[in-house]
């Protein structure tokens, strides 16, 4: 199955995957670590995430028409290739059933509370598992729509928090007493920067030349969504309240007064849940996609189903698991780091290295014949 994208589209790949459900709790972490000077760890790393990302995409623009899996024994050999793959693939899953638990939680606290927890995960797996045999391409072009009305409806609402908040609750923007946290800001902030490697498995093409640059000012675009998310969450609820409330910023919206729309939560939760819903799509595709070039000679819907039987029982494990957020939490950091900072990055360099000693090798070939003719 050919797999391509536009810039565009890559745009709202990314943002819908790491904005997934951050935009949720993150108001709730930063509340906790940084204060008032949340906005400065949050730029920060969106910065180095960026740069990651440009790291990414220009190993993809090297390799055009080719997926990792293809051009991977180019540059670490057969069996690093397959080793770096079964890590992704553990890495996706494991964000992946991270997920679907908040799915199954946010379901059942606002619309299904009498709705059996399996029976939820079972219906949304089968609509994620269509999707992914549908194809990455197929999933982008959904990725547009979705992308642009997640963004300016959860933008609108924030524009509203922040014209009927408080703005003592966010002064001043910089606290020097914030800053000895600022490791462990940064290092909480982690994983709501972690997704951008789904791109491993999408071939660029010629039209995706300006990828790097695209993909750097992506990341630093969802640096500054995430201040305006925490920032108007302040205004509404104050710092004290954002730390205490798990979904801090819905409980804000459900503050917010809008016209027309009596509950402004029902109404972002409606889209919110969309967004959900295209997150982990990509991961549920990034799952197959890893596991169609593992396993090449079973049929891809074969793959799917595999896959979601597997969710399905991991899921259920998670939910039988008491506070499983503090063990994501505390295992999930040291993943996203080694698979959006540590890899992409050295296989970039890995591959210039053998680039530049094979084009050394190249022009000095004629030179070396002359001489032994000589």
């Amino acid at each position: 199955m050919t797999n391509s994208i536009t810039n565009r589209q890559m745009v709202f790949i990314i943002f819908l995957n790491l904005t997934t459900y951050s935009s949720i709790d993150l108001p709730q972490i930063m509340a906790q670590d940084a204060g008032r000077t949340s906005w400065i760890p949050i730029i920060l790393t969106s910065l180095i995430f960026g740069v990651a990302a440009i790291f990414l995409t220009k190993l993809n623009n090297m390799y055009t028409g080719k997926v990792f899996f293809d051009y991977g024994e180019q540059i670490v050999g057969k069996f690093f290739t397959r080793v770096i793959i079964v890590y992704y693939l553990l890495y996706f899953a494991m964000i992946a059933v991270y997920l679907k638990l908040k799915l199954v939680g946010l379901l059942k606290s606002n619309f299904l509370p009498s709705t059996p927890e399996f029976a939820t995960l079972i219906i949304a797996i089968v609509l994620f598992g269509f999707a992914a045999y549908k194809g990455i391409t197929n999933i982008a072009r959904m990725f547009e729509i979705t992308g642009i009305l997640f963004a300016l409806i959860t933008v609108g609402l924030c524009g509203l928090m922040m014209l009927q908040g408080m703005k003592d609750n966010v002064l001043p923007f910089f606290n020097p007493s914030d800053v000895k946290e600022f490791a462990k800001t940064c290092k909480d902030l982690v994983t709501p920067y972690g997704g951008i490697e789904v791109l491993l498995v999408i071939p660029f093409t010629a039209q995706n030349k300006k990828a790097p640059k695209i993909a750097f000012f992506t990341l630093l675009f969802i640096g500054l969504f995430y201040v305006l998310l925490v920032e108007s969450t302040y205004m509404i609820l104050g710092i004290n309240n954002s730390s205490s409330l798990n979904d801090a910023f819905i409980e804000a919206i459900k503050v917010v007064e809008a016209p027309v729309i009596d509950r402004t939560d029902i109404f972002y939760l409606t889209f919110g849940l969309t967004s959900l819903f295209a997150g982990m799509t990509i991961l549920y595709t990034t799952v197959v996609e890893y596991s169609c070039r593992l396993f090449s000679k079973v049929k891809r819907i074969y793959v799917v189903i595999t896959i979601g039987l597997i969710f399905i029982a991991l899921t259920l494990f998670g939910l039988s698991i008491n506070n499983f957020d503090e063990v994501f939490g505390r295992i999930a950091t040291i993943p996203v780091l080694i698979s959006g900072i540590l890899i992409p990055p050295t296989l970039f360099m890995i591959a210039k290295v053998k680039a530049r000693t094979a084009g050394k090798r190249k022009n000095e070939g004629p030179e070396n014949t002359r001489k032994e003719s000589g």
